[in-house]
């Protein structure tokens, strides 16, 4: 393949990929969950790009959620060992958080845990 065929199929990926962005921006616009946001939900959607994951809440895809900032209750015994609370969740989990509140709670089946949205992620 010549130099000019294959700068110019860069240079059309490049573009390409900037508009998929964008229009995934677009279409899906982001809610991050902090200490004065309410939910109550089943999450119904999940999506991740690179090491963040994006939530569907009530099958509506017209928003979508990152819960990442949120980290297990100190003390709380969880099946897995996750960091966060986006690498925790899973379709059909039950969210429920109160406004001005920095713990949200999820029930998953009949076992429900508390996570807690830090100080330094929520402006504290």
């Amino acid at each position: 393949m010549s130099t000019k065929i294959t700068l110019a199929l860069g240079v059309v990926a490049l573009f390409a990929y900037i508009g998929v962005s964008y229009g995934i921006r677009q279409r899906f616009p982001l809610t991050e969950v902090a200490a004065d946001t309410a939910l109550k939900g089943r999450v119904s959607g999940v999506f991740q790009v690179q090491s963040t994951h994006f939530f569907f809440l009530n099958d509506k895809t017209t928003t979508r959620y990152d819960f990442d900032d949120f980290a297990p209750v100190p003390g709380q015994e969880l099946l897995r060992q996750d960091g966060s609370l986006g690498e925790y969740l899973h379709v059909g989990d039950s969210i429920s958080k109160h406004p001005y509140s920095v713990e949200l709670t999820v029930r998953r089946g009949e076992r429900l845990s508390r996570w807690v949205c830090p100080p330094a992620a929520n402006g504290q």
